[in-house]
């Protein structure tokens, strides 16, 4: 039966990663190998770890210094032994077929060198966004436009990818997945699951006004992330991005909006309208044209839509939850 192995990089996150493993474990593909690169292990990650030392499935290695989310996935690379590769970041969740169906897809598809799956977010139990697949087949130049292939932990390579591409660019600290992506995207086809077989945990930090705020500080932070993985995937893919006017007009797009949401988060609401004018300069989208407005009437606003667009987007999610992904939790 065919070897398929997991990567499980890890930070200091003890009371995710047994779930990561369990998840992993618990396809219905036997054929399972499941690699963790701890970056350095804290001593609870460790004894974790130290319960599967008689699962010879489970193979965790221990960084001496921290290396990075990339640096980290590239040593797992190096020992993983499965002809395919899959992706599990350790607080995200699968439904136990997902490996199953991938490799189904990627035996009708001998071209395909990436099969990735639908999934859904979820904080406090609550689905927050869903992820729908929608590219295929030959997905480069699109790719260049904005990454579109999520959840990433939805993602099972051939082996033989990063043979032909080589690893993750260390030179990311984040925006890895999506460099990687561009780089498959030339040499390879993509297809999909059209199934929600991952589930992302956001944490649920709704549980007093420390914990509001913390929620903010994170949302900034992410908000910066992604403002600054479009710089620098703008720095590493300018030629190739500027030689496709659609794509670049879309690549704009999307930063100009990143900028705006993070300005707009942070008050500056001058800076947030002169980005979404921008944006709607390169795109006269809902999202670009509903920045604009934010950032007249202000964040309070904005929250309250937020509020409103998840409790829709849950309640839509409990009657999809009829289905697999109730297994996953």
């Amino acid at each position: 039966m065919t070897l398929v192995s997991v990567l499980v990089p890890t930070y200091d996150r003890p009371e995710y990663i047994e779930g990561a493993v369990e998840t992993a474990l618990g396809q219905t593909h036997d054929e399972i190998e499941v690699v963790i690169v701890c970056d350095p292990p804290s001593d609870d990650t460790r004894r974790v770890l130290e319960s599967y030392a008689d699962d010879d499935r489970v193979r965790p290695l221990y960084n001496d210094e921290r290396r990075g989310i990339s640096g980290s996935r590239n040593r797992a690379l190096e020992y993983a032994r499965g002809e395919f590769v899959c992706i599990l970041d350790d607080d995200d969740r699968w439904a136990p077929t997902k490996v199953e169906k991938q490799l189904a897809v990627m035996a009708d598809n001998p071209a395909c060198g990436v099969v990735y799956t639908g999934g859904v977010a979820k904080r406090g139990g609550r689905t927050v966004d869903t992820y729908t697949p929608s590219l295929r087949g030959d997905i480069y130049p699109e790719i260049l436009a904005g990454f579109d292939c999520k959840p990433y932990s939805g993602h099972m390579y051939r082996a033989e990818c990063f043979e032909t591409v080589g690893g993750y660019d260390t030179e990311f600290d984040c925006g890895e997945d999506w460099d990687l992506t561009i780089r498959v995207a030339r040499e390879y086809e993509y297809e999909y699951v059209d199934e929600p077989l991952v589930v992302r945990q956001y944490h649920d930090r709704n549980v007093s006004e420390l914990a509001a705020v913390e929620q903010r500080e994170q949302l900034h932070r992410d908000l910066d992330e992604a403002t600054d993985v479009c710089g620098r995937i703008w720095s590493k893919y300018r030629d190739d991005i500027t030689s496709n006017p659609g794509i670049e007009r879309r690549f704009r797009h999307g930063r100009q909006i990143n900028s705006a949401w993070t300005e707009l988060d942070q008050n500056n609401r001058r800076r947030a309208l002169r980005y979404g004018l921008q944006a709607t300069r390169h795109d006269p989208s809902v999202a670009s044209l509903a920045l604009c407005c934010f950032a007249v009437v202000g964040p309070s606003v904005v929250d309250h839509i937020r509020t409103v667009r998840d409790t829709v987007v849950d309640s839509r999610s409990r009657v999809a939850d009829a289905g697999e992904l109730q297994t996953v939790e």
